[in-house]
């Protein structure tokens, strides 16, 4: 039998990826102005917004759920999404933007995915 907090944890994921999905398409349709400086959209920052949330209350309902989580994962994934939200909230609505703004959260996001799918979220 599955544990009543399965369910919300899973829910939770789907937001937390959509969020990811949010970011990264987001990042990549400013590929064509990363020479000149890229804009951050608001949508960007609702995606880091949710993803950094929903992140967080999934690693806090985890340990009710019995679930083991991988310190070392959670913590370069914290970091990351919240670097993410900080430097996407900092320059969104900014007409000018330095270039490395957009390329680096696209690059932060590409690694917390990999962190996430390499090291794993949860020890056995």
């Amino acid at each position: 039998m599955s544990h009543p907090y399965d369910l919300l944890i899973n829910v939770l994921l789907v937001f937390h990826l959509i969020g990811y999905a949010t970011i990264f398409g987001y990042a990549v349709t400013q590929a064509p102005n990363f020479k000149t400086g890229a804009k951050v959209p608001a949508g960007l920052v609702h995606g880091a917004w949710l993803t950094l949330a929903a992140g967080l209350i999934m690693t806090g309902i985890a340990p009710m759920n019995n679930d083991n989580i991988n310190p070392v994962s959670i913590s370069i994934k914290s970091a990351v999404i919240t670097a993410i939200f900080f430097i996407a909230y900092t320059y969104k609505n900014k007409e000018k933007t330095p270039k490395w703004v957009v390329p680096t959260i696209l690059l932060l996001t590409i690694l917390n995915v990999c962190v996430a799918v390499i090291m794993g979220m949860m020890t056995n």
